[in-house]
């Protein structure tokens, strides 16, 4: 990865064209869907499994940025199996819930399909939803080795010592960067708004002038307030993990929704909702939608990922932008700390008709060969956790810049948290009793802001009892089935989150 200046790209006064797929705080993507740009031809190989003799694989996900690998990989299957069909379906996280909920009471899921925020992996594992992937992919001892040894993780990927998922990609990425509409900002007197925009201030005072000029500030949707207010938290310090064990500060082993960073970082939103300089309806307006109407020009600023950059170059060709790191308060430099689990990980439906299909699908997808076609065909926006994938995409292929752009401050700011599952894989048993706890986060913020739920810090406080609660429960019934976990399993003394967690730091524990 190339050295970067801390702040921007294209603040040098360089302006690029739209370009862009999608996105949420789990997985990438919340309904819409794009076709590739990038030049790349998968040729499907052969398997030695014997295929169904007909039938029609469907695939069920949140679309956007992975479709375009997900289309490409089914559409390649079909044509050299052409006895079966593909249909891929990319659509809302809402509609995703809606159709597998129905799917599984009347035995008609999808084959294959991504698992809602609001469905837990436990609970898809517990109900006998899905299936592991051992019995499904060929050679699969072979298929396994490709994958790093932290990759496949106890909880989140293995159950009882088997496979039921895999991450298609990394969760290395910023979900939350600071993207301006160039126009509207310079209508607004901004010539080179990444680096004129440095601080929380500056963000203010950027959208009231953008407002003052008729077109609305903040693009933003009520899904992606909680995500929002945890990224402009981090900028702040916060060490909540963004993934993984989402809001846990690791170093104390405690959930840290109700941290003082939080609070700063709401109250902050809400002076920008409360000084109406954020597009109006956005409590009734969803994040994919929100993404899409930003490259029309209706608004100013937007806080998303870069997960949205080929959708962009498809829709809105023409359309200029810039984008930057999602400045700080005061301006500081800051890290960012995630857990590598990976995203976007498909699961298969545990009555699906066409097991052999389901199996082959996945397993090119899985492969060194797929996983590099995945970079290419996503101009790499998404990258591997196979390093050998990226390196021949990277050799091979003349990938997006701004995607590089974005892929290189990923790897300057994140840094990977401790894991523990990386400590004790009986955590698996944990997270298979672990209790969801509602309203989700995004749900409890969208509550807030309808003022549905009032005294935001008291709404917080409560959040994170309950998420400590359910975690002490779920350690509790775990350890009366054989599991050896405790709290103090949680708690990584060690952990410095100005860089990665390594195998060394778990030695030293």
């Amino acid at each position: 990865m190339r050295k970067l200046g801390r702040r921007s790209f294209l603040a040098s006064g360089l302006t690029l064209t739209g370009a862009g797929l999608l996105g949420c705080s789990v997985d990438t993507g919340s309904g819409s869907t794009g076709a590739p740009t990038a030049s790349s031809k998968i040729n499907f190989p052969t398997y030695s499994s014997k295929l169904e003799s007909t039938g029609t694989v469907r695939w069920l996900d949140s679309g956007d940025l992975k479709s375009v690998f997900e289309k490409a990989v089914l559409t390649a299957f079909s044509t050299k199996n052409p006895q079966l069909k593909t249909d891929y379906q990319g659509t809302s996280w809402d509609t995703v819930q809606q159709v597998l909920s129905l799917g599984f009471r009347n035995s008609s899921a999808p084959d294959i399909f991504n698992l809602p925020p609001n469905i837990p992996a436990q609970t898809a594992i517990a109900q006998d939803w899905v299936r592991p992937l051992d019995d499904l992919i060929p050679d699969f001892a072979h298929w396994r080795k490709a994958w790093p040894q932290t990759a496949l993780i106890p909880g989140i990927h293995v159950f009882d010592d088997k496979v039921y998922t895999f991450p298609l990609n990394s969760s290395r990425r910023l979900d939350k960067m600071m993207f301006v509409d160039s126009a509207n900002m310079k209508a607004a007197g901004y010539d080179d708004p990444i680096a004129q925009i440095k601080n929380w201030d500056d963000i203010h005072t950027a959208l009231k002038k953008v407002v003052a000029t008729g077109k609305a500030g903040l693009m933003i949707g009520q899904d992606a307030l909680g995500s929002t207010v945890q990224g402009l938290a981090t900028t702040l310090g916060w060490r909540g993990s963004l993934n993984g064990w989402a809001g846990m500060d690791m170093k104390t082993g405690k959930y840290s929704y109700d941290a003082p960073e939080i609070v700063e970082a709401f109250n902050f939103l809400q002076k920008l909702v409360t000084d109406k300089l954020v597009v109006p309806g956005f409590l009734t307006l969803l994040d994919a939608d929100a993404r899409t109407q930003f490259a029309t020009g209706k608004t100013g600023m937007m806080f998303v990922g870069p997960y949205s950059l080929p959708a962009w170059k498809q829709q809105a060709p023409n359309w200029k932008y810039a984008v930057g790191q999602l400045p700080s308060k005061d301006g500081t430099d800051y890290v960012v700390p995630f857990a590598e689990t990976g995203a976007n990980s498909p699961w298969v439906y545990s009555k699906t008709k066409l097991p052999e299909a389901a199996g082959q699908i996945l397993a090119y997808m899985g492969s060194d060969a797929g996983q590099k076609e995945m970079v290419i065909l996503s101009e790499g926006n998404l990258e591997s956790l196979q390093e050998k994938a990226n390196q021949e995409a990277n050799r091979d292929a003349d990938l997006d810049k701004t995607a590089s752009f974005c892929n290189s401050l990923a790897h300057k700011i994140m840094h990977t948290c401790p894991q523990v599952e990386l400590r004790n894989a009986d955590v698996s048993e944990v997270r298979l009793v672990l209790k969801p706890v509602t309203p989700l986060w995004q749900d409890l913020m969208a509550g807030i802001f309808t003022g549905d739920l009032k005294n935001p810090k008291t709404q917080f406080a409560r959040y994170n009892s309950e998420l400590e609660k359910a975690l002490d429960t779920a350690i509790a019934t775990a350890k009366k089935k054989g599991s050896t976990v405790t709290r103090e399993d949680f708690v990584f003394p060690n952990w410095n989150p100005q860089q990665d967690y390594t195998a060394a730091d778990y030695k030293q524990l």
